[in-house]
């Protein structure tokens, strides 16, 4: 087998090297969509799909890059720019997310069967499916429910490596933090300061969402349980690489570019999820999936007990955490300020509609930064943040606890059950388009941005899920950087307070 070093005839020299007519090497053009493995050979790759000549001839496995999504020409201003993309299909958006990568070529760990792939799934068992819910019910569905559904679908398979994998790594990263000793070094997986298992777990994710793109494309009552646990896949590790996405090889944070915008990538990937839900709710909701899909209080029971009771009291409070109790002082008045952002710049653009010409330039206090707001639909975003925020206010007005367990663990069971991670699939797609900007960053950019920081508050008031906690809180502070660069005082008043509960102070406002 080739090492692809030089071999002892290739170093030969002789004296009779001088009198040799020197060779020219035939010109060519440079290939620049090989495979991964001829890039890190540093041959010409032929580019046949799906293997190509090289490889095939070696007996090498062969990955190509994905192909990246063609970029239009720009419409003449931002209205019709989001106009034109709003028809996009959801499976246009399921892109791989993008890492940090160095060193190996993913193409080199895309084998099934082998004994470090064994330690990822010894890890999702033994660790990785404890830790993904709090109800019991839906930790048993992790723990043998979607092992056993994976185990039929290689994609799947991939997809739950992907997951067991990024939570390693989050691992490795904390206890590396924490002076202590690998959690996971009795499971194979190591060799996470070299950045193998990066580059194996977006092999992973890499395949597995190709192998559910093709399910999905041809889903049937008979496979719509396995495309839902794809699905379920896909969305924990989206919100698993908002943990992740910053570790580079050395397992510590990279350090934060000030004008670096906040992740958006993957709110993409738990678009799907509805979708798939919507189509085959009949069939889902009989299987042995249903208890991912009911949860007790995403309902509207808020709205009649803030009828009855105008200043409520929080008898949970005290059960909760410094963050939570902060979060329940502030959440109304949080989400009657974005309302009245939200008029005025609506306002403003009912008023000037000539600011949509295509020659307008915005300025971050002037009242034209409304253009294109009504595209973003800011009125429905908001909508379903105090739906949200009024549903942990409603869990908060419980009097006992209802399980055989700790009160601080029940309050985070019916805090699971209000919903808190379900929002991203519900953003109207003009919001999501909106959290994407191009050209020149307006304060209705910010604005998106704003409303985005305060839904990711509800991810931090869940305690012990690892792929929620540090990720969410890091792109608030992220958010808050960008947001001060626009230079709009009522911009950087609103994100006070999501500040405020992440840090766990009082606000006094």
């Amino acid at each position: 087998m080739s090492t692809g070093l030089f071999t002892p005839a290739a170093l030969r020299t002789t004296t009779a090297d001088h009198r040799l007519p020197r060779r020219h090497r035939t010109p060519h053009a440079k290939s620049r969509n090989g495979c991964y493995t001829c890039k890190q050979r540093r041959v010409k790759c032929d580019e046949v799909k799906p293997a190509c000549g090289a490889c095939s001839s070696r007996g090498d496995p062969c990955t190509f890059p994905t192909p990246a999504t063609s970029i239009s020409t720009p419409p003449e201003n931002v209205r019709t720019r989001r106009k034109a993309r709003r028809h996009v299909l959801p499976s246009h958006s399921l892109q791989p997310l993008e890492f940090p990568q160095s060193g190996l070529s993913p193409a080199q760990h895309c084998g099934i069967l082998d004994l470090a792939h064994m330690g990822l799934l010894t890890r999702f068992l033994l660790h990785t499916s404890k830790t993904m819910n709090l109800h019991p019910k839906r930790i048993v569905v992790w723990q043998r429910v979607i092992p056993e559904i994976a185990t039929k679908r290689e994609y799947l398979m991939h997809l739950l490596l992907a997951l067991a994998g990024s939570h390693a790594r989050y691992e490795y990263y904390v206890s590396t933090r924490a002076d202590s000793a690998s959690p996971f070094s009795d499971c194979g997986v190591g060799d996470f300061a070299a950045g193998r298992e990066l580059h194996r777990i977006i092999a992973h994710h890499q395949k597995g969402l190709q192998g559910f793109q093709e399910a999905l494309s041809r889903i049937t009552p008979a496979t719509a349980e396995e495309v839902l646990c794809g699905s379920i896949l896909i969305t924990a590790f989206a919100f698993g690489s908002l943990s992740i996405c910053d570790l580079d090889d050395s397992t510590e944070p990279r350090c934060s570019n000030d004008n670096e915008l906040p992740s958006t990538g993957w709110l993409h990937l738990c678009r799907g999820l509805v979708g798939v839900v919507e189509e085959h709710w009949i069939t889902l909701k009989l299987g042995r999936l249903r208890s991912m899909l009911f949860y007790d209080y995403i309902n509207d029971d808020w709205r009649s007990l803030a009828a009855l009771r105008p200043s409520p009291s929080y008898p949970r409070r005290t059960q909760g955490s410094q963050m939570l109790s902060i979060f329940a002082q502030g959440a109304s008045g949080a989400v009657a300020r974005l309302r009245t952002f939200e008029t005025t710049i609506s306002s403003s653009h009912a008023a000037s509609p000539a600011t949509c010409s295509s020659n307008s330039q915005f300025t971050s206090e002037s009242p034209s930064d409304a253009a294109g707001a009504f595209d973003a639909d800011y009125g429905t975003a908001i909508d379903k943040l105090e739906d949200l925020y009024m549903r942990i206010l409603y869990v908060l007005q419980f009097t006992e606890s209802e399980r055989d367990c700790p009160a601080s663990r029940d309050l985070q069971i019916d805090l699971e059950d209000a919903g808190l991670t379900s929002w991203p699939p519900l953003l109207p797609s003009s919001f999501i388009i909106s959290l994407n900007p191009q050209g020149r960053l307006e304060a209705a950019d910010g604005f998106s941005f704003t409303i985005l920081a305060h839904f990711y508050l509800t991810l931090v008031l869940l305690k012990d899920l690892w792929y929620l906690d540090r990720g969410a809180r890091r792109e608030v502070r992220k958010i808050a950087r960008f947001v001060a660069t626009l230079n709009n005082g009522t911009l950087c008043t609103l994100m006070e307070w999501p500040i405020a509960v992440i840090e766990e102070r009082v606000k006094l406002s």
